[in-house]
């Protein structure tokens, strides 16, 4: 064996192995899904589309006597003023409709930024969900399933004080 030959054969050794470690362990970002790449609602509420109205961060809020509160937004994403209703049933078995209108590119608060939330009798325990069905511009209604929270946080104590 030449001089050095060694030493060559070390080196390629080495940089295989090295090829070998970079490969093997960047694999595993393109064979898996990354999860933090998959849409998902970061509130407590829930979201909807329904064609270009977008329902963001809808829930109701609960205090101990059953006393609730629908609130979420609505984003138009479109240049057209799209309406609707809200349908829910209370506790009495009463349905309850609350009409909408957003208008072109704006958004509606429900029960935020001085418009009032729809108010309804509950028994639903918090961590529990109540439907909620969304019928806009003359659509088929969604059902939208939304989580019933209590005042425990701070930030829905005002709701229901």
């Amino acid at each position: 064996m030449p001089p050095g030959g060694s030493l060559k054969a070390k080196k390629l050794t080495a940089l295989i192995a090295a090829v070998a470690v970079v490969f093997s362990l960047a694999g595993c970002s393109l064979s898996r899904e990354v999860a933090s790449l998959d849409p998902y609602a970061p509130s407590d509420g829930v979201q909807l589309d329904k064609g270009e109205l977008k329902l963001r961060n809808f829930m109701f809020i609960v205090d101990e006597d059953g006393n609730a509160l629908l609130i979420g937004s609505m984003v138009n994403g479109s240049d057209e003023v799209i309406s609707g209703t809200l349908e829910t049933m209370d506790s009495n078995g009463e349905v309850i409709i609350t009409d909408f209108s957003v208008a072109g590119e704006a958004k509606y608060d429900l029960g935020y930024n001085g418009n009032p939330g729809t108010e309804l009798y509950l028994e639903a325990m918090p961590g529990s969900m109540h439907s909620v069905f969304v019928r806009a511009s003359g659509a088929d209604p969604m059902e939208l399933p939304a989580p019933v929270m209590d005042g425990s946080l701070e930030e829905y104590r005002p709701f229901i004080d």
